[in-house]
């Protein structure tokens, strides 16, 4: 579909976006802030993709608004000069692909033209579109459509991921265990104008890949199969892109995937757990040369780092990239997500920018080497368009997509610590409500305690980041079912936990919890809440549990372990662990916490919540997609049959389409708006 003549109203739509968050014209007038309402996280904005013109003097980048009205997250495609101005909005008659992942893939063509995903009747497709905005044409006809795409730095081919097609009259049966048809790499003429054809085989999975310099070959990593393990077996080939000739690179057990070329040609770099098949082992950075099969691989470690983005610098001396965990990433950083300068000489790694509490995603670097454009995120905010030089590592501010936040009264966040049951230092995020931190008429001292809600984060191997939406600033944040930021202006403090098992103490963290959940990372937990008591900040008397994922599993345990949380409500909510290896298609995940089930059966009960439902004494709301492939909705119903047959307190919703978490806006808004009443109507905020 496309915005043009047909569709006024959403060219109107996007008219008045631009008015709005383009040039920043809110009315900041003399009123006092006013408190955040689930309709304004509904409203915000998020930069999608950012990538900085080779030349380095523009910016072209995506914002998403979701509309609940239309059911939608609506991109649009900008750029703006890279010394600041005013953005032009480009192929505003076309719509933006838009998923919350992937993002819509915004990349310039070697001549300077931006190319970005769109929505066709076949599926996402290429648009390629002048700067200047005089012209627009679709260049791919995948019939599929098209997942992921790069330009050959000489400007002649595209290459692009499509699915192959199934069978052209759907089966009777679908046999279980069987793969899907392959997503295969495909190269299209451009200079001059060709068929695509698909230049990797049919039983190769391939996820990701990148030119070399010389526009001769693409690297690739691929995996014979498909699922939630799939990554751990992947391996990297290239190839030609004349004669379809293939050759491995990185032919070893393991995660090996995102490849990407030196700019000399000569190394490659991938993210690898080096041999690693566990799903708890870590995604380092690894390079290796680029001219035969595993030739001098070399891995940099930094402190069990998780790579997130791999750029090269124009000399192939160094990289950057931007990681969880490990360096840079522990302590009160484990929130923070900087670009760190990794050298190749002496494998020193160096945080660039400003040393400020802030997470930087989808990072580009110009041609030069100069100026690296990106979004940064701070504690209050959804994130700003953001340029650096090198050089000297200060950074700008570009754009501000939500300049609106100005007015409204927003909560304080940030990192506290406190000592668990062990002795060992525990991290977390605190958030009060606006002015607690800050109070005019009264002293600390005598602030009144505060109803507090303990957010438990996914994973395990999860976390929380600053943000307006802690768990998930790396996408539109609104598929967060907690609308924690209208919970604070309602009066609640809000503790997001980081238990060992999940992020911020490396792989020996994670480990801690093997065999053992709901036991040390729960002790860790309630550590936290009475650290707050103790200082005054939590009453223990209006005390809230909530999660989704594996927060939903911690939810359900918390509540069957202690009679001390008022209310609860839990998403994707884990009940019985067996479920997980029977019913999901992450099933290994739990034989590695836990063996499989035949062969620790005691260790599986013992940790499930369902065991202990007898002892659950808090309300509790259950929340429900009825098509998540990650947490089957069958444990959730057999805990929340299990409660009404022991006469508890509880609730469940199922949203029909749900997955596990939920992207139309709509389902996003219902259940932050049923979380959100949940609460209220057992846990009261203090009388203002």
């Amino acid at each position: 579909m496309r915005y043009s003549a047909e569709h006024p109203a959403l060219a109107g739509l996007f008219g008045a976006l631009v008015s709005l968050f383009l040039f920043g014209s809110v009315t900041t007038g003399t009123q006092a802030p006013r408190k955040v309402t689930i309709d304004d996280l509904m409203s915000l904005r998020t930069i999608n993709d950012v990538k900085i013109s080779p030349a380095g003097d523009q910016i072209a980048y995506t914002v998403s608004t979701p509309s609940v009205a239309r059911n939608a997250h609506e991109p649009a495609l900008f750029v703006i000069p890279a010394a600041g101005g005013t953005p032009t909005q480009l192929a505003g008659t076309y719509r933006i692909f838009a998923p919350a992942l992937p993002a819509p893939r915004v990349r310039w063509r070697p001549e300077g033209l931006i190319s970005v995903l769109v929505a066709e009747k076949t599926g996402p497709q290429v648009l390629s579109v002048r700067p200047d905005n005089t012209g627009a044409q679709v260049v791919t006809s995948a019939p599929l459509g098209v997942s992921s795409y790069e330009w050959s730095p000489d400007g002649k081919y595209i290459a692009y991921l499509t699915r192959d097609a199934g069978p052209s009259t759907p089966p009777i049966a679908n046999k279980v265990g069987a793969n899907p048809p392959a997503t295969r790499l495909w190269l299209q003429p451009i200079d001059p104008a060709g068929p695509a054809r698909a230049v990797t085989p049919a039983d190769q999975y391939v996820d990701s890949f990148a030119w070399s310099p010389d526009s001769r070959e693409v690297a690739y990593s691929w995996a014979p199969v498909v699922g939630f393990l799939a990554p751990y077996q992947t391996k990297v080939f290239a190839v030609t892109a004349n004669g379809g000739a293939i050759r491995p690179i990185i032919d070893r057990v393991g995660m090996n995937v995102s490849p990407q070329f030196s700019p000399d040609g000569k190394r490659i770099s991938f993210i690898s757990t080096n041999e690693r098949t566990g799903i708890i082992a870590p995604r380092g950075l690894a390079i290796a040369d680029a001219s035969a099969a595993n030739r001098n691989i070399r891995s940099f470690p930094m402190n069990g780092a998780w790579i997130a983005d791999i750029l090269w610098q124009p000399d192939s001396q160094a990289l950057y990239v931007t990681m969880n965990e490990g360096t840079f990433a522990t302590g009160a950083h484990m929130f923070e997500m900087p670009v760190v300068k990794v050298t190749l000489a002496d494998g020193k790694a160096e945080r660039l920018g400003e040393e400020r509490a802030t997470l930087q995603y989808n990072m580009s670097l110009s041609r030069d080497g100069k100026t690296i454009a990106f979004r940064e995120v701070g504690a209050r905010d959804m994130g700003h368009l953001m340029v650096m030089d090198v050089a000297t590592k200060k950074t700008r501010q570009l754009l501000d997509v939500n300049p609106e936040l100005k007015q409204m009264a927003l909560g304080d966040l940030k990192p506290i610590s406190w000592k668990s049951f062990d002795g060992m230092e525990i991290w977390g995020l605190l958030l009060t409500p606006p002015g607690y931190e800050n109070p005019t008429s009264r002293t600390a001292s005598s602030r009144p305690a505060l109803p507090l809600l303990v957010y438990c984060h996914g994973g395990p191997i999860g976390g929380v980041t600053l943000g307006l939406f802690p768990q998930f600033m790396h996408v539109p944040g609104q598929i967060d079912p907690y609308p924690t930021e209208a919970f604070a202006g309602a009066g609640f403090a809000v503790l997001f936990p980081m238990p060992r098992g999940g992020s911020g103490y490396g792989e020996a963290g994670h480990r801690m919890i093997i065999n053992d959940w709901g036991g040390p990372d729960y002790k860790d937990i309630m550590a936290g809440v009475d650290h707050l008591i103790a200082r005054g900040i939590a009453d223990e008397n209006r005390l809230g549990v909530m999660g989704a994922s594996y927060g939903g599993y911690m939810t359900n345990w918390i509540v069957t372990q202690t009679p001390r949380f008022k209310a609860a409500t839990a998403g994707a909510s884990i009940a019985d662990l067996t479920d997980l290896y029977y019913l999901t298609d992450g099933g290994d995940l739990m034989a590695e916490y836990y063996k499989l089930p035949w062969e620790n059966p005691d260790g599986y009960a013992r940790s499930s919540p369902i065991t202990h439902a007898a002892t659950v004494t808090t309300p509790i709301l259950i929340s429900h997609g009825d098509r998540d492939p990650r947490v089957p909705l069958a444990t959730a119903q057999k805990f929340f049959r299990r409660l009404q047959a022991l006469g508890k307190t509880a609730e469940m919703d199922i949203y029909p389409g749900g997955g596990h978490v939920f992207y139309p806006p709509q389902q996003e808004k219902a259940v932050m708006t049923r979380n959100f009443e949940w609460i209220l109507r057992f846990i009261k905020p203090n009388v203002k």
